[in-house]
């Protein structure tokens, strides 16, 4: 197999690495990160449904963020306008 051929010796150790082992030991991380990452988009998910649930039923609410995206999108193209090229 071509991943035992590759060989890395460590400099004043004496120690020698395969790139299997050091494969190995990336895909575990890697599987780590995928769980950890997929356990935390299925909290997010929720909670952004229930959070998004609340705030459009209520018209204030909606009131108010319209305006703020729109005083925001305001001060933005005033920026744009005044900028130097």
């Amino acid at each position: 197999m071509l991943t035992t051929l590759v060989v890395v010796a460590t400099p004043g150790t004496g120690v020698l690495h395969t790139l299997a082992a050091g494969l190995s030991r990336g895909s575990s991380a890697s599987g780590v990160f995928m769980l950890v990452t997929l356990a935390v988009f299925a909290l997010y998910g929720p909670c952004a449904a229930a959070v998004r649930d609340r705030v459009i039923s209520r018209p204030r609410v909606m009131t108010w963020m319209r305006r703020v995206f729109a005083g925001s999108f305001g001060a933005l193209a005033g920026r744009l306008a005044l900028a130097d090229r």
